[in-house]
């Protein structure tokens, strides 16, 4: 594949991920300082690592978030909350990986990233129940 191929691929992957209106948004903001960035982001991080076929979607979106939430990128995070209903990610998924991250990245950062997803639960119209029965007692 050449590095035109591997642009439209990774345009194509990036699209499934993240939505079309992140996508066209991006290139609507292209100009000379940011062109190559995008360019080189289409192809290598989607055209070429989330395009392999060793791992499926739902799993390389469930360690994005991990990774971006242990290293505390805020903005790529609530980006990928968002994106990850795309790959099959359900909330109780996304439960499930931040209690497990509390232990190994902090319950600080767990805790941020509880909060962002209810933000964009809440942004997708995504209900969670209001109620729930305290399990301690």
């Amino acid at each position: 594949m050449n590095d035109e191929q591997r642009y439209q691929q990774g345009l194509k992957v990036r699209t499934e991920v993240l939505g079309e209106t992140h996508v066209q948004r991006s290139l609507d903001n292209l100009n000379e300082f940011n062109a190559d960035f995008q360019n080189f982001i289409s192809r290598f991080a989607w055209g070429e690592v989330w395009s392999r076929p060793g791992m499926p979607r739902h799993t390389r979106s469930l360690v994005t978030i991990a990774i971006l939430l242990s290293l505390g990128r805020d903005a790529e995070l609530r980006m990928h909350i968002r994106a990850c209903f795309n790959n099959g990610v359900t909330t109780d998924d996304l439960k499930e990986l931040f209690i497990h991250a509390s232990l190994y990245a902090g319950l600080p950062a767990a805790n941020a990233a509880m909060h962002m997803a209810e933000e964009v639960f809440r942004e997708l119209g995504l209900q969670t129940e209001h109620t729930v029965e305290d399990k301690s007692q």
